[in-house]
C-alpha cells in the first residue's frame, strides 16, 4: 500500500503477507479496522496512493510489523503443533484492541507453548 506522508511528502509502504498464500492483505487489516474511510487515510487518485499523517502512518506501522511477526510465528506453529492446537490457543486469548492484538496472542502462545524468543 503506497503512502504519502501529509507533512513531508515521503512516500512510505505498508504491506502484511499472508505466509501460507504470499498475499499481500493490507488492504483488508486496514480496511476491516474503519481507516480507510473513517479519515486515517484519505485516497489522493493524482498521486495513485493514500495520504495521512505521520503519526498514523507511524502507529500502523508499528501494528502492522507487530501482526506480520504473530502471522510469521502462527503459520510455524501450525506446522510444528497442528491447526487446531494453536489456533485453540489463539481463540482462548480473547478479544483486545487491535493495538494490543499481537501482544494479548503472543503472550497466550509463550504460555502454552514457550517463548519465541
Amino acid at each position: 500500500m503506497k503512502i504519502i506522508i501529509k507533512e513531508t511528502s515521503a512516500v512510505e509502504t505498508l504491506s502484511i503477507i499472508d505466509p501460507k498464500s504470499g498475499v499481500d492483505y493490507i488492504y483488508d487489516f486496514i480496511g476491516n479496522a474503519g481507516a480507510l474511510i473513517d479519515g486515517q487515510f484519505e485516497w489522493d487518485e493524482d498521486r495513485d496512493a493514500y495520504v495521512c499523517d505521520q503519526e498514523t502512518f507511524d502507529w500502523w506501522d508499528t501494528v502492522v510489523t507487530a501482526n506480520q511477526s504473530l502471522e510469521d510465528r502462527i503459520h510455524e506453529l501450525v506446522h510444528e503443533r497442528g491447526f487446531e492446537t494453536v489456533y485453540a490457543v489463539i481463540h482462548a486469548a480473547g478479544s483486545v484492541d487491535l493495538e494490543d492484538h499481537a501482544a494479548n496472542v503472543n503472550q497466550a502462545l509463550d504460555e502454552a507453548f514457550g517463548s519465541a524468543e
